[in-house]
């Protein structure tokens, strides 16, 4: 392995990105309490072949909220942490990929104060959960700087989780434009 990875060396390229995303909610939390999300994102890319890279990435993505829940629900927002690996079928930089993620989404809810008239006021509260995270992902560069990038992002929750939603993973499409230097 040392002598493969020695052979490699010249091959690899690192670099770093920073993109706009946007994320569309399907399943449960599409029908149930979120809309879109729009955020951003930060990576790292360690190239280990012209083919092979390993990645970490960071971001936001802050999440709108249908309008049944909105008098109660005053914001959400995800942070995801994922590692990964990436494909390129041409080489580094060009052309087409496919990439896998894991990690953690951190999920975070505030919730307004609920005023019950003469009974009192329920006041609000915010929680943050994280929840592990996996994701399958295609993409391709316009040129060696412009990278597009599409993924169904997953994430599982505990049965005993409170998020909105009465299933046991939480899912959307995310799409990715991203400035890689």
């Amino acid at each position: 392995m040392v002598i493969a990875f020695s052979t490699n060396t010249s091959a690899q390229e690192s670099f770093g990105n920073a993109g706009l995303e946007i994320a569309l909610p399907v399943g449960d939390w599409a029908e149930d309490t979120y809309g879109i999300g729009i955020g951003g994102s930060g990576g790292y890319e360690l190239g280990i072949s012209d083919n092979f890279a390993v990645n970490a990435n960071v971001g936001i993505v802050f999440l709108s909220i249908n309008s049944d829940v909105s008098d109660l629900i005053k914001s959400s927002f995800l942070v995801p942490i994922q590692v990964g690996g990436r494909y390129y079928f041409d080489q580094s930089r060009s052309g087409f990929f496919a990439e896998a993620k894991v990690g953690l989404h951190l999920f975070s809810t505030s919730t307004e104060d609920v005023d019950l008239g003469p009974i009192g006021t329920i006041e609000g509260e915010s929680n943050t959960e994280s929840y592990f995270s996996a994701a399958p992902q295609i993409g391709y560069f316009l040129n060696e700087n412009i990278s597009l990038a599409l993924r169904y992002q997953l994430f599982f929750i505990p049965e005993d989780a409170d998020v909105g939603q009465e299933s046991d993973t939480g899912s959307f499409i995310g799409l990715k434009a991203a400035y890689n230097f």
